[in-house]
């Protein structure tokens, strides 16, 4: 508050009650004075009386301002202890007791001002710890569970690869066209287990190494005509026809693996799991500084109950057909991690016919 409109200063207290004690000296001066004449004019013995009652007056407003001022400052002692008191027990600035409108009340309040400052610096590294903690407890959680989800996952393969092995070690009679088969589905265990270990590399390498992978610019539309390419390859049950909606040049600011990643993993994903005959990429819009495209098939789509954690790790809708068809569940994981890597944003509804993915990329700078 302004100093101009205190209601009450002890400097001004002071320097009345130093203005009264000159009054009084003066005053006993001149009584003094004046009874040393006292006994040559006795005229004055009047005139020595009323000075010397005043100087009893004012020795008496001496005391009464003198007595104020002490309760005064006693008084805001007290508050001012009550509020170190709080202070030191944690309490909030509001539960702070009310001081006197003078020079002591404004300190008062000045020192309760730099504590709540304190307090509010104190309560955001808090906070920051907090959070850093949490975030560091959940990465923990992450990657124990990630580490559970691989080993069941290796269980698998590497159980029925060993059972196959064992089968045409230990029997003599089996036939050629048996050795060829079990052979064949040790090949396809070896590289569903091939798989996992590179979309395991992937996420790794995504969480802890992020600052290391190059970025440039690159044109999207050449790696999903690539991919285009390679879909049409596809024998006639896995082949989806790909309807490519998007400019000639279409560059983004990102890794190039990372950015195949993304739309192979979506393609793969479509292939074995949609249902359906098309796979459709548009640009929805673009603005200064993101394109936002759009990925869908006309398959069957997912089930509500499904839809919002098909991004996570090993999340499978049917699992038994996911390992069926080769499927590690880390395919989508890998796509919404990439795609944060790059800056962007991913969701996912059902349509009509099929699932729709909607993805943000930031633009490449000219």
């Amino acid at each position: 508050m302004d100093s101009k409109s205190k209601v009450f200063s002890y400097r001004g207290g002071m320097y009345l009650l130093l203005l009264l004690l000159i009054i009084s000296l003066i005053g006993g001066f001149i009584v003094y004075r004046f009874s040393l004449l006292s006994h040559y004019k006795d005229a004055t013995t009047s005139l020595d009386e009323v000075i010397f009652y005043g100087i009893i007056g004012v020795a008496v407003a001496t005391m009464a301002i003198s007595l104020t001022l002490a309760i005064r400052l006693n008084r805001n002692l007290k508050s001012l202890k009550r509020a170190a008191k709080a202070m030191e027990d944690g309490a909030s600035i509001d539960s702070m007791p009310e001081f006197a409108n003078d020079e002591l009340g404004d300190i008062s309040r000045h020192i309760i001002d730099l504590y709540g400052r304190l307090r509010e610096a104190s309560d955001d590294v808090k906070r920051e710890h907090d959070r850093a903690l949490h975030e560091q407890q959940e990465k923990l959680r992450i990657k124990r569970q990630l580490t559970n989800n691989i080993n069941h996952e290796l269980k698998t393969p590497v159980a029925a690869i060993q059972g196959y092995l064992e089968t045409m070690t230990n029997s003599k009679d089996i036939t050629s066209e048996e050795r060829d088969a079990f052979i064949a589905k040790c090949y396809a265990h070896c590289q569903r287990l091939t798989q996992l270990l590179s979309d395991v590399s992937t996420i790794t390498r995504l969480e802890d190494g992020s600052s290391c992978i190059a970025r440039e610019s690159v044109n999207l539309r050449s790696i999903i005509d690539e991919i285009a390419s390679e879909v049409a390859l596809l024998p006639d049950d896995k082949r989806m026809r790909m309807n490519v909606e998007l400019p000639e040049k279409m560059n983004i600011y990102g890794n190039s693996t990372l950015l195949m990643s993304i739309f192979k993993n979506l393609t793969d994903n479509a292939i074995a799991y949609s249902g359906g005959r098309d796979i459709y990429v548009k640009l929805k819009c673009e603005d200064d500084k993101f394109y936002t495209l759009t990925f869908a098939d006309n398959g069957i789509g997912v089930d509500p109950e499904h839809i919002n954690h098909i991004f996570e790790r090993f999340y499978r809708i049917d699992a038994g057909r996911s390992r069926k068809l080769g499927g590690t569940g880390l395919g989508l994981s890998i796509v919404k991690n990439a795609i944060l890597f790059h800056g962007g944003d991913i969701s996912v509804c059902n349509r009509k016919m099929g699932l729709e993915f909607t993805i943000t990329l930031p633009k490449a700078k000219n």
